[in-house]
């Protein structure tokens, strides 16, 4: 193993949250068709009972199959949940192996999801209630044409998936060879999951004597959605800035101070901080954007990395900077 110097080390803490992968979740929806288990947590499910799957997955945590035009995803174990009513039933833990959410794209002529722990084969994954021939088995697959995915990448997966060119669907509760649960499909949706924004590296320490900082509103950042705003807090008022933004962390010395976002960056339009009138000089200014209205329908879902820049006067370069914000911003 390679340790990294001391500078290099400092240089990771200012930078703050890493670049890091979309947080997906996968919902499945269904209704229990058919239940022969007469013990244990399953045999709570009634006929016509809704059932829903749920787990969460990283966008670049994935194996592509040697074999298949397939690739699988890791399930995050903790958050898998086959869900109905007041019975939740999750993994076997510890998992024998790892459980995958496959996307099978073009082979030969179907795409379709599954619920594995091959990437290659519906095998289904083991649940922590026991049956009489081992660990129940969570089994899920749907097959759809061909026309379907474009790749086997989940973001460009994400949606709802129903009975719309549908050929093949399987659901069912496995205890060795027989299938005593049954699951009528109905839909599959594949989401980003909405996180919290993240407030990280360091804000400029401006000639007033306040170090300007960003905050961002609660709820989700979605471009379908109502506008999502940051906001540079503690700016000198009256004075000309702006809020730029990049995909991706930084923490490089600029103007003084840091630069919070790695290149290339978009400037937003110029604006003005606002707060008490002259010829008062104090940090009452701001600067807000609405982050939906300014992120290309095309970068979504990304994560978006945002810092304020301004005028000031009395600075020897003459500028003022925040601190960075971290928003996922999802379609």
């Amino acid at each position: 193993m390679v340790r990294a110097p001391h500078a290099a080390l400092l240089l990771a803490c200012l930078a703050g949250p890493a670049s890091a992968g979309i947080d997906v979740t996968v919902t499945v929806r269904g209704t229990v068709e058919w239940n022969q288990v007469t013990t244990g947590p399953l045999a709570q499910l009634a006929v016509d009972d809704p059932v829903e799957l749920g787990f969460r997955l990283d966008s670049d945590d994935f194996v592509d199959s040697a074999s298949f035009p397939t690739r699988g995803y890791r399930i995050d174990e903790t958050s898998f949940a086959l869900v109905s009513g007041a019975t939740t039933v999750g993994l076997q833990n510890p998992y024998p192996g790892t459980p995958y959410f496959v996307l099978r794209d073009n082979d030969p002529a179907v795409d379709g999801f599954l619920v594995a722990d091959s990437t290659d084969f519906p095998t289904g994954v083991d649940l922590e209630a026991a049956g009489g021939f081992g660990q129940f088995v969570n089994a899920f697959h749907v097959t759809y044409g061909g026309s379907l995915l474009g790749s086997l990448d989940l973001l460009d997966a994400l949606g709802t998936y129903d009975f719309s060119g549908l050929s093949v669907y399987n659901w069912t509760v496995d205890d060795g060879p027989f299938n005593p649960i049954g699951i009528v499909f109905e839909e599959l949706v594949i989401e980003c999951t909405p996180l919290p924004p993240v407030t990280y590296c360091n804000g400029k320490l401006n000639s007033a004597g306040c170090v300007p900082f960003m905050t961002a509103d609660a709820g989700i950042a979605s471009l379908s959605g109502p506008p999502f705003h940051v906001t540079a807090h503690d700016l000198l008022n009256g004075k000309p800035g702006l809020i730029f933004y990049g995909f991706g962390p930084n923490a490089a010395p600029f103007q003084g101070g840091t630069l919070c976002i790695a290149p290339p960056h978009t400037r937003t339009p110029v604006q003005f901080a606002g707060g008490s009138a002259p010829p008062a000089i104090d940090c009452t200014g701001t600067m807000t954007l609405d982050v939906t209205a300014v992120v290309p329908a095309s970068a979504a879902p990304a994560w978006v990395y945002l810092q304020g820049w301004a005028r000031d006067p009395g600075d020897p370069f003459g500028t003022g900077l925040t601190n960075g914000v971290r928003v996922l911003v999802c379609p």
